[in-house]
C-alpha cells in the first residue's frame, strides 16, 4: 500500500509526509472504526477483512449487530462506515448477509461500496505520532491465560488487557426476544470496552516487527468485568459449516 501521492508545484504550502499520510489512510475502512446503519446510529465496529473462495470480499462482525437496526428490501441490515470522532459518513460498506447468534455469535458485511476502501490496517488513530496504524500480518491463535491481547473499536478504541478465562460457554439474553440463548468457545479477557466496541477486532502485537499484529478473535461480549470474544479459527469454521463459505484472511503485504 502507497501512502504518497504527486502533488503540483506551486505556491500551495506543502504538506508534510505525515499530514498527507493520515488524510489518505481516513479513506480507508480500518479495522476498529465503527459501523452505523441507515438511520446513522452507531451499531458497531469493523473486524477482519476477509474473502471466499470465490474472490468475496467480506468484514467480519458480531452477528447480533442486525437486531436493532432497520433492514432493506432483502431483508438485511446495511451497514456504513463512522470513524472514530466522526459523525456518520454514509459511505457504504454491504449488508450483514451471513450472521448467527447462538451457538457462535458471528457475522459477515458482504463489501459491495464503491465509495470506501477496504485495507488490512488497523485503527489506532490515538497514538498519531507514533503508530496510527497497525498492520495485520496474520491470524493468531489464543491458547494461554494471562497473555496479554488488546481490542480496536469505535467506543474504546485501542484497549488491552489479559486473557482470564479460554474455551467459555456463556449464558446471554437475547436483546428482542429476551430468551437466554448459549454462546460457545469465547475467550474471556479482563479488557474493558463498551456497547459499540463489538465486532472489533481483537490482537496481539508481533514482538519482532511491530506496528505488525496478529489478529485473534472478534469482540463479541460485553459486561463490566471486561469483553469476550470469538477467535477466528472458529468464526472461520462456523461460516464453514453454517453458510458453506470457506474463508482466508487479507494480509498486509510484508513488503509495507
Amino acid at each position: 500500500m502507497q501512502y504518497s501521492e504527486t502533488y503540483p508545484t506551486d505556491s500551495t504550502p506543502l504538506e508534510s509526509n505525515f499530514e498527507k499520510r493520515k488524510r489518505l489512510i481516513e479513506y480507508r475502512l480500518l479495522g476498529g472504526d465503527g459501523l452505523h446503519d441507515i438511520t446513522g446510529q452507531e451499531v458497531c465496529s469493523v473486524g477482519l477483512w476477509v474473502r471466499d473462495s470465490n474472490g468475496q470480499d467480506y468484514i467480519i462482525t458480531a452477528g447480533h449487530c442486525d437486531f436493532v437496526s432497520p433492514r432493506n428490501q432483502q431483508g438485511f441490515v446495511d451497514f456504513y462506515q463512522k470513524g472514530w470522532h466522526s459523525s456518520p459518513t454514509y459511505n457504504y460498506i454491504g449488508p450483514l448477509e451471513y450472521h448467527s447468534y447462538t451457538p457462535y455469535d458471528f457475522g459477515l458485511i458482504k463489501y459491495i461500496g464503491t465509495n470506501v476502501t477496504l485495507s488490512t490496517l488497523i485503527c489506532n488513530f490515538d497514538h498519531q505520532t507514533i503508530y496510527p496504524v497497525l498492520y495485520v500480518k496474520n491470524v493468531g491463535v489464543e491458547t494461554n491465560v494471562g497473555t496479554s491481547l488488546c481490542i480496536s473499536g469505535q467506543t474504546s478504541h485501542v484497549t488491552c488487557g489479559k486473557v482470564v478465562e479460554l474455551d467459555v460457554v456463556a449464558m446471554f439474553e437475547h436483546p428482542i426476544s429476551t430468551l437466554n440463548v448459549t454462546e460457545r468457545e469465547l475467550i474471556r479477557t479482563d479488557i474493558k470496552c463498551g456497547p459499540g466496541d463489538s465486532g472489533g477486532t481483537v490482537f496481539y502485537y508481533d514482538a519482532l516487527r511491530i506496528p505488525y499484529i496478529l489478529v485473534v478473535g472478534t469482540v463479541v461480549g460485553i459486561n463490566d468485568v471486561g469483553c469476550a470474544f470469538l477467535p477466528i479459527p472458529v468464526s472461520f469454521r462456523a461460516a464453514r459449516l453454517d453458510f458453506n463459505l470457506n474463508l482466508t484472511v487479507v494480509y498486509t503485504p510484508q513488503n509495507e
